[in-house]
């Protein structure tokens, strides 16, 4: 499976973002690092394509689902 666009709508603290993973610098990467200070928004962008793939988080506090 190949990633080629996340986009996040009020989920944790992003309101509206896109992630083209097909653009310029993902889309020729074999392999991408999700890094950035604490608090940044790793682990949102990681629960945001498990909600979109398997309709929940990962987190214990499941407070993001799909309904």
């Amino acid at each position: 499976m190949q990633l080629k666009k996340l986009t996040i709508h009020n989920i944790a603290s992003i309101e509206d973002a896109t992630i083209d993973f097909s653009g310029m610098e993902l889309g020729k990467a074999p392999i991408f690092l999700i890094c950035g200070e604490t608090g940044a928004g790793k682990t949102t962008i990681l629960d945001s394509i498990c909600l979109a793939l398997y309709g929940e988080t990962s987190q214990e506090d499941d407070s993001v689902k799909r309904g």
